[in-house]
């Protein structure tokens, strides 16, 4: 063990009642790596409560797990905690707002593998290398010697597999194969995991990528091949937010698109922004993420524009910001 994962270890130990926090961005590496911890401390004897900011998707319902999870708020005011984890989480914003309103100051341990983490925790376990935070989060809980049940298996394993798409990214590497190798022996279900992540796409979500597929085209101001889905789009389809999947359609495209250094998805949000999913084999998208306010990895980033629309005049579509 190095001496972070020392720190980490001693914290882990002395405390009864943890806080387990995923991102505010859901997808499969802030929750595997959140009920995989989930699962490990359970095991352990541990007192653990999990707090999301934001709904499951859909296709994340399948984790063992799942029904822990809660949204209500009080869980900062009504819990006495020893000890809070986050996983996932790029930068700490939504959460912080909540923290003083708990009864009990606790240290915060950060896993993450996001570049731009800016290290806000007590003790920060981030590892801008690492294939997804599942594997980070992993690599700790196997060299702290600590029992992994398959139900904790399958949960870190889903982060790997969904942050690398089932390891075709170029943020795949030895570490997260090795690591899936040993989850695998350990009782995850490899097939299961991508059936229900990858395989399984309801019929107005693939009609609505049909939709994004037409609306492809070289946009000069981002150098990227750039297609847009608007509220109209996803209400006449019968598409909620989470099975809109733009990450997928955007990973879909990075892989299959020729000749493009970078792509990205524009999708107008229920709350009056444009989310932007760029990603990207050759190039940093993580740079033009920044320059619009986003942020992310080398080659899988975002970001979002406040109070603005996408419009289509004469052909061509636009980001319109709206006073």
């Amino acid at each position: 063990m190095n001496f972070l994962h020392k720190q980490v270890k001693d914290l882990v130990d002395g405390a009864c009642r943890i806080l387990l926090l995923t991102d505010e961005r859901i997808d499969g590496d802030t929750i595997g790596s959140t009920l995989g911890m989930y699962h490990v401390l359970r095991q352990a004897g541990k007192d653990v409560r999990v707090y999301s900011p934001k709904s499951m998707v859909d296709t994340l319902q399948f984790m063992p797990g799942v029904e822990v999870i809660e949204r209500d708020e009080l869980v900062f005011i009504d819990g006495e905690f020893d000890l809070i984890i986050i996983f996932d989480c790029s930068d700490g914003q939504y959460f912080k707002d909540h923290l003083p309103k708990m009864n009990r100051q606790a240290p915060l341990i950060v896993f993450d593998h996001h570049h731009t983490n800016p290290r806000y925790g007590t003790v920060n376990v981030v590892e801008p290398e690492a294939a997804s935070s599942a594997d980070v989060t992993w690599r700790f809980v196997k060299l702290a010697g600590y029992l992994v049940n398959k139900d904790a298996a399958q949960c870190f394993l889903t982060g790997i597999i969904t942050d690398t798409n089932i390891f075709s990214t170029s943020n795949t590497n030895e570490a997260c194969l090795i690591a899936a190798k040993e989850l695998v022996s350990l009782g995850a279900k490899l097939n299961y995991i991508t059936q229900n992540t990858f395989g399984s796409r309801p019929v107005p979500t693939l009609k609505l990528w049909g939709v994004a597929l037409e609306r492809l085209h070289y946009n000069q101001e981002f150098d990227a091949l750039v297609t847009m889905i608007t509220r109209k789009d996803m209400e006449r389809l019968g598409v909620g937010d989470e099975e809109a999947d733009t990450k997928a359609l955007s990973n879909m495209l990075n892989l299959l698109s020729e000749g493009q250094d970078a792509v990205m998805v524009l999708r107008e949000s229920k709350d009056g922004g444009v989310n932007a999913s760029l990603r990207s084999q050759n190039r940093s998208v993580a740079r033009l993420a920044e320059k619009y306010g986003g942020g992310g990895h080398e080659k899988a980033a975002g970001f979002r524009i406040e109070n603005a629309r996408l419009i289509e005049k004469d052909g061509q579509w636009f980001i319109d910001k709206v006073a």
